[in-house]
């Protein structure tokens, strides 16, 4: 078993090569791509310090699985051919999600969407895994029908370029915190800026992840992928979803809040069953005790952590509830490992 990880070197492909190892995935040969710019580069696996390659030309010959996570553009360049030779691609991009005849998978949800694949798989967006852990086994048990979410977005979820650049904005404003907003309203343009986030993101939070939609729907592509991709894994064609994303001044974990309403009558306690046997899953809803979920609880877990569950405005077919879950492993690179697991096996 020849295994390949390309963008080894970024946030999501680091954690690709070192849940390999966590988990003693079956290989016997791991290959390291990258951009030229990190050719050279060593990284630790069993052991051993492998040399990072670029991924170009044939790049993927004597390749049998392919875990990438190197941008929905380089994806398209150079996935298409590996697969038709015979790679299995596991993409963590955007790239080929919504197309019809790539299996967006989330193991413990739809792991019957592998059959029949043609060597290209799609690993779903952080946010989406986050939310349908918790919703996934609800929509099985009472059938979801309407959706409603509000996502507290991690900086990591840019990548390492967002994680330097909120600290280094934190660096910049440190010792003025007692001073902002404290005088008057705070002149924008005296706060530190940067490349990755349209406006500050330290002690801040900021409602656009991503870019608006094109097609000038008012959303953000960010938003508009929880409803196309909530459908696909669920199966569920005629599911209304309507989405608001933030990015927050968080490095690992994304937060989502859910408002649901089932076709069948629930409760609490009924949602609180489902989802306490479902893999992947930590319940965590006993707020008097200090037991619900926050993303820096959820960094560095396996498990997605569920709490707040409530009934929605004394509708019995209704829940609000709130999931934590680390972007970078359940979100990203745990899921695409459990993906190749799947076919392994």
């Amino acid at each position: 078993m020849r295994v390949a990880v390309v963008g080894a070197t970024g946030a999501v492909g680091r954690r690709m090569v070192s849940i390999l190892e966590e988990r003693e995935f079956p290989l016997d040969e791991l290959r390291l791509f990258a951009s030229p710019r990190s050719e050279g580069t060593r990284i630790p696996f069993r052991g051993e310090s492998l040399t990072v390659h670029a991924a170009g030309g044939r790049w993927h010959e004597g390749v049998d699985v392919a875990l990438t996570s190197a941008g929905g553009s380089v994806s398209r360049a150079l996935l298409p051919e590996a697969a038709a030779a015979g790679t299995v691609c596991i993409d963590n991009s955007s790239a080929f999600r919504m197309d019809p005849d790539v299996p967006l998978v989330i193991p413990e949800l739809n792991p019957d969407a592998l059959l029949g694949h043609r060597n290209l798989i799609a690993n779903p967006n952080c946010t989406a895994i986050v939310a349908l852990m918790a919703l996934g086994p609800l929509h099985r048990e009472f059938g979801l029908r309407f959706l409603i979410t509000s996502s507290y977005q991690s900086v990591s979820g840019a990548g390492q370029k967002g994680i330097r650049e909120l600290a280094e904005q934190l660096g910049k404003l440190h010792g003025q915190e007692e001073a902002l907003g404290l005088d008057g309203p705070v002149d924008a343009g005296g706060l530190p800026s940067g490349s990755v986030f349209p406006k500050t993101i330290a002690y801040n939070v900021v409602p656009i992840c991503e870019r608006p939609d094109p097609e000038g729907s008012g959303f953000t592509t960010e938003e508009l992928k929880m409803g196309n991709e909530a459908r696909k894994i669920l199966g569920a064609p005629d599911l209304v979803v309507a989405a608001t994303a933030v990015r927050v001044p968080v490095p690992v974990g994304h937060g989502i809040s859910a408002y649901a309403r089932f076709d069948r009558p629930t409760s609490p306690g009924a949602a609180r069953e489902v989802l306490a046997a479902a893999p992947g899953v930590r319940v965590l809803d006993d707020p008097e005790a200090g037991a619900y979920p926050t993303p820096i609880e959820a960094a560095g877990r396996d498990d997605v952590l569920v709490g707040r569950i409530r009934r929605a405005h004394d509708d019995e077919r209704a829940l609000m509830l709130f999931s934590a879950g680390d972007n970078l492993r359940k979100g990203a690179a745990l899921n695409a490992v459990q993906i190749a697991e799947l076919l392994a096996g």
